[in-house]
């Protein structure tokens, strides 16, 4: 039973972060962002799709 709810949360999160994806790549000025900054969301992304942690600051 437990496990039923934690798939699920990690589910809610899952689609949390694909909506903030898609919100970041519709993000007005995205198209403006410097080199360094698209390499850094692609790294970002990269890690996240590993499933690893990265800081929010």
């Amino acid at each position: 039973m437990q496990e039923n709810a934690i798939l699920e949360h990690l589910q809610r999160i899952e689609k949390q972060l694909e909506i903030i994806n898609s919100k970041l790549d519709n993000f007005m000025g995205f198209e403006e962002l410097s080199e360094e900054e698209l390499k850094e969301l692609d790294d970002i992304e990269a890690e996240m799709e590993m499933g690893e942690k990265f800081p929010l600051e």
